[in-house]
């Protein structure tokens, strides 16, 4: 049995440098046993080795904890609101085959539009954002910038009318502080509203436009089958979370990198060429996502040296692996050029995130749009240090304010 620790990994300080945390927590080996809010002990994977590990061995480590012998999340599901419990249907909770399946009617719906196709329209919407800010000195980029493109493109991907893209934020703003209980339980009438919302809009004649994501999730069908409503909405509610709040932390994060780096800033704005590496930079320095979905071992095993019993709760700690300095040279160092730049930031194996190439191209865009427009962009300090929320497996900054000329 590993002794249980005090790691603090979800307040603002931690969140404002979490390197030091993080190289205490591989010091103590590849796993650290902590006990999370809500969710309770978890198993936490910390070196990159034993994180890929843990995200690729589908045999001993399932994401239905009912593969592991537990009825908890069927028990809790029962008691919560249909809209709500629905939820748990997308295809992350699920193991094979059902997570083939899901998938595989996800992928044929998103095969039918190429990111590079998508990237004009990504343009224009960060560019129609940057307009509303010509000829202000200062603005907050979190809640006008930041915020604002993922949500409006995932929308468009969507096929959702653009005047319904602020109700979204209304109903889901209340989920920014996942590690307070009393937030989440206030953040419900929102989701409440928001999967009633999907569920008129998903059906036929329901308002999504034809040639969006919604559509095409409706329309999909391998070996004769297809989503069921229930399913379909829940697989836009993932989409439309995992699309718009990952991805904002990204753009947000990134910016706030370079702009704390103005070395990096500089040369970046001297060589485009360097934007690929950059977003990838910004993926493992940031770490947008920290920790992964929790998974559960199917069955009594030693594993990384240590005994574990079927049940047992584990979670790669992203955070962690990505700066692992058995995998990455001097990684506390934010470095736009770094290459190669092995991260986890959207995990691997079978549930490699589905939005990987969106979430780079967004990010790119996000970052050549805003830097071309504004060169002299410089961070705010003037009403004291940028926060972090606190939040457990997100980095996510409070603001984000900025001078937009020198």
């Amino acid at each position: 049995m590993i002794e249980t620790r005090d790691f603090d990994i979800l307040s603002p300080g931690f969140h404002t440098n979490p390197f030091p945390t993080v190289d205490r927590m591989r010091a103590e080996g590849p796993v650290v046993c902590m006990k999370l809010p809500i969710v309770g002990r978890t198993y936490l994977a910390v070196t990159h080795e034993a994180c890929a590990a843990l995200l690729k061995d589908h045999e001993s480590f399932a994401r239905d904890p009912g593969n592991a012998g537990s009825r908890t999340q069927a028990r809790i599901l029962r008691f919560l609101p249909r809209t709500i419990s629905l939820l748990a249907l997308n295809m992350l909770g699920h193991d094979d085959p059902e997570h083939r399946r899901l998938r595989g009617l996800v992928d044929q719906a998103f095969q039918r539009r190429t990111i590079e196709a998508m990237k004009p329209m990504i343009a224009q919407i960060a560019d129609r954002i940057l307009d509303r800010m010509e000829g202000r000195l200062e603005v907050d980029l979190m809640s006008e910038f930041c915020r604002d493109l993922p949500l409006s493109v995932i929308c468009a991907m969507l096929g959702l009318p653009e005047e319904d893209h602020d109700r979204f934020k209304n109903w889901l703003g209340g989920l920014k502080d996942t590690a307070n209980i009393g937030a989440v339980i206030r953040a419900v009438p929102g989701v409440i509203s928001v999967v009633r919302y999907l569920r008129r809009v998903s059906r036929p004649g329901g308002g999504a436009l034809p040639d969006g994501l919604i559509a095409a999730l409706r329309d999909a069908e391998t070996d004769g089958q297809k989503l069921s409503e229930d399913e379909l909405v829940s697989m836009i509610f993932l989409l439309f979370g995992a699309g718009q709040e990952t991805t904002t932390h990204l753009i947000s994060g990134g910016l706030f990198a370079l702009l704390s780096h103005e070395d990096q800033r500089r040369r970046l704005q001297s060589e485009l060429s360097l934007m690929p590496t950059c977003v990838e930079e910004c993926l493992r320095y940031v770490s947008p996502v920290q920790m992964t979905k929790p998974r559960f071992a199917t069955r009594d095993m030693v594993w990384q040296e240590r005994q574990f019993r079927r049940g047992d709760m584990f979670a790669g700690f992203l955070a962690a692996a990505n700066c692992d300095p058995a995998k990455f040279e001097d990684p506390h160092r934010f470095d736009i050029t770094r290459h190669p730049n092995p991260h986890l930031s959207f995990g691997t194996g079978a549930h490699f995130c589905l939005g990987f190439q969106l979430a780079r191209a967004e990010g790119a865009i996000a970052l050549e749009r805003i830097i071309a427009r504004f060169p002299d962009m410089r961070l705010d300090n003037r009403t004291g240090n940028i926060e972090w929320r606190k939040r457990l497996g997100i980095r996510a900054l409070a603001q984000l304010p900025v001078r937009l000329v020198a």
